[in-house]
Order: structure tokens, then sequence, then C-alpha cells
């Protein structure tokens, strides 16, 4: 199977070399693991080691707080976009349906030749959604048409405080892999961990490793699991 590096080192070592290429992975976390970061972190390593061009679906804020805020990790995503190397939708308040919404996703994926793409967040769409199932048809729909265009895509989504379930309930069933981000109390200190829950297709470890938050280099693994397995 193809696999495409996250560039991540730590982390496509855990993967075996990288995610399917193709797949829809769901990035799962409760408020401040750092899905956005691990998320532009992708599409930051693909388009400077790799030269994958990516696109950014932000349903949470706008295109310019995201530049900032990337900026203050030492990324310029501003020179990508002028290289036409990422693209950024800014869908905060998003009209439409789901078709519509999916378009206009898929359409600046062929506009731009994107191989790597991140939607943030799958949470946003449910919750504006009437029904539950309409987060399994967006997965669904995504994931027949990207797998068309080749494209690899990581799907955002957050896990309420205190909960045992990962996102809504249903689309973590459609997704061909699962990234848990969590954070867990050590002492007096919060600290973060992630595992990687399952991955079709892909021989990968099932240990939690804790990481860090770092100016430069984003999400960084410490390359020791813990003792006991995710649940």
């Amino acid at each position: 199977m193809e696999k495409v590096p996250t560039g991540l080192r730590e982390l496509d070592g855990l993967l075996g070399g990288g995610l399917p290429k193709g797949c829809i992975v769901l990035l799962a976390g409760g408020p401040g693991t750092g899905k956005t970061i691990l998320g532009t972190q992708f599409l930051y390593q693909g388009a400077t080691l790799y030269g994958d061009p990516g696109v950014f679906v932000s349903f949470g804020e706008s295109s310019q707080r995201l530049k900032e805020f990337m900026t203050t990790l030492g990324w310029d995503f501003d020179k990508l976009i002028r290289d036409r190397k990422l693209a950024i939708i800014d869908l905060i308040v998003a009209r439409g349906g789901i078709d519509a919404i999916v378009d206009m996703i898929l359409d600046k994926v062929r506009e731009t030749g994107a191989k790597r793409l991140v939607i943030d967040s799958i949470t946003a769409i449910s919750l504006a959604s009437e029904k539950r199932i309409d987060s399994r048809v967006l997965v669904s729909l995504l994931h027949r048409a990207l797998e068309e265009a080749g494209c690899t895509t990581l799907l955002i989504t957050e896990t309420p405080w205190g909960s045992v379930g990962i996102g809504s309930g249903v689309e973590e069933f459609v997704a061909d892999g699962i990234i848990l981000m969590e954070t867990f109390l050590e002492g007096a200190e919060y600290k973060r961990r992630l595992a990687i829950i399952k991955m079709r297709g892909t021989d990968h470890d099932t240990r939690r490793y804790k990481y860090t938050i770092v100016k430069g280099d984003g999400i960084s693994i410490i390359p020791y699991p813990e003792a006991s397995t995710p649940r």
C-alpha cells in the first residue's frame, strides 16, 4: 500500500511509514490537544518537504487568524499560498446543505491539485445539522470523491471533556483510521498523549505516546510508549 508521510518522523514510524494514500483519518481530541496544529503541520510538511499541494477547510476560525497562529509556530502560510502550495477555505458561515459544502471542497481540491486535505472540523458541521446521520453522510460522500482524487484527508473532530466516545458516534465507523489526542493529569500537571486507534491496511503501533508542542516544530512525539495500551 502506498503511504503518504505525515512529515512527523515519530508518527510516521508508528504508522509504518505514513498514512495510506487516499485515506480519510479521523483526528479526534478534546480542547487544547493540538488537533489543528497537527492538521496544519501535515499540510506544511507536505508542501515544504514533499511538494504536495494542500487544502485547509476551516469551520471554526477565519483564515487570517489561522495564518497568524501558524506564524507563531514559525510556519509561513502566506508564502505557501503565494506559491500555490496551499489554499484555505473559510467556511465559518457555511451556506447550503452538505452536498453544497462537499462540492465546494472538491472544487478547491481539483483546482489546486491537492494531495492533502484537512477539514476542521466535522463537529462544527454536525452541530449545524438537524440529524446525526448527516456526519456519516458527509464522511461517506468525501470518502468516495476523495478516493478518486487520490487525496489523503485528516478530518478533525472534537471529543467532549469526560467523554469515552469519539466524535458524534457515527463518523468513526466510516473513517479509514482514527488518531486519538488527549490530555491527562500527571501529578499536578496536565500532559498530552496520542494513540493510533485504527488504521486500515496498516500494521501500526497501538500504544499511547506523550507529545509536546514546540515552536518551530509543532507536535513533537516523545519516542517512549506508556506501559498501558489505549482504551
